[in-house]
């Protein structure tokens, strides 16, 4: 049992679920779900990961090749906010927030 739950890799690439099916992440997230108590009591899991969509800057060669790298070496992908509020639905959440965008990532409150 915890509190909170942070979902985040510190190096090289900072982000959890982003190298994960759908399938996948809602099952991590279930999981997650089950160790907080409910969102009156404070529980709540913090995602670091890409929203598409989050950012005006333009897309950099940098995140094309990170785009082909999960195409051949992973099941994940990039998703925009309407994709990571279904997948979060999915996995038993009823509400969620962007609190803050640091460029295509962002910080996402997830609420039980």
């Amino acid at each position: 049992p915890a509190q909170a739950v942070m979902l985040k890799i510190f190096f090289p690439f900072q982000l959890v679920l982003h190298f994960w099916s759908d399938e996948d992440c809602i099952k991590i997230l279930a999981q997650c779900k089950k160790a907080i108590p409910s969102r009156e009591m404070g529980g709540k899991v913090i995602i670091i990961d890409i929203v598409l969509g989050s950012s005006l800057e333009t897309i950099t060669e940098t995140e094309l090749l990170m785009d082909m790298l999960m195409f051949i070496c992973t099941r994940g992908r990039q998703r925009d906010e309407k994709e990571w509020s279904t997948i979060f639905t999915k996995a038993g959440f009823s509400n969620y927030k962007i609190v803050k965008k640091l460029g295509h990532r962002g910080v996402i409150e997830v609420y039980p």
